[in-house]
């Protein structure tokens, strides 16, 4: 009972922490980037890549610690791309031409990040005794992986694909008038 007590009442919390979390990096993506639909945009991406991360456990049968989805949530890699595709933009490339140049010069940061913290986190999820730790560890690990792809991946295809939402609802992202949307 006891036990149960202690999920039920922290699966409450983590809901509310989790809520409190995607509010919160929302606002810091609004101000930062000066945007309406970029916040929605990134914290969809992020949440997708939990998602995966939180769904593959079910599909290999593994038991995971109730209090992992707080832990794995703490990754996020596209901050670095979205500036990036944001200057382009701004320059007066052309949507595709953007997502290219922030691509190329991203994906060397973007990889390095995750393959660090992957092997640091998946190195500990190997050999910990504490079955609680190896399963987070392993988590992390997966999901730095997970956020990488979807970084490299999903993240420009929504760019493209919502380049004209971005482009009236941030500041700083209208092209020069002599470009090519």
């Amino acid at each position: 009972p006891c036990t149960k007590d202690l999920i039920t009442i922290t699966d409450k919390d983590f809901k509310t922490v989790s809520a409190v979390s995607i509010v919160a990096i929302f606002f810091i993506i609004f101000f930062v980037l000066k945007s309406i639909s970029l916040p929605v945009i990134l914290v969809a991406a992020i949440e997708f890549a939990i998602f995966v991360n939180m769904g593959i456990p079910y599909y290999t049968g593994t038991t995971i610690p109730f209090i992992s989805s707080v832990v794995i949530g703490t990754i996020q890699l596209a901050i670095l791309m979205t500036t990036r595709y944001k200057r382009e933009r701004a320059a007066g490339n052309s949507k595709k031409e953007a997502i290219s140049i922030a691509l190329g010069t991203s994906i060397p940061s973007i990889i390095v990040s995750a393959l660090g913290f992957f092997a640091a986190t998946f190195g500990v999820g190997m050999i910990a005794s504490v079955d609680m730790i190896a399963s987070l560890c392993t988590l992390m690990a997966r999901g730095a992986i997970i956020s990488m792809f979807v970084v490299i991946f999903v993240l420009p295809s929504l760019f493209v694909l919502l380049d004209k939402v971005i482009i009236h609802t941030s500041l700083g992202f209208k092209p020069k008038k002599n470009s090519q949307n």
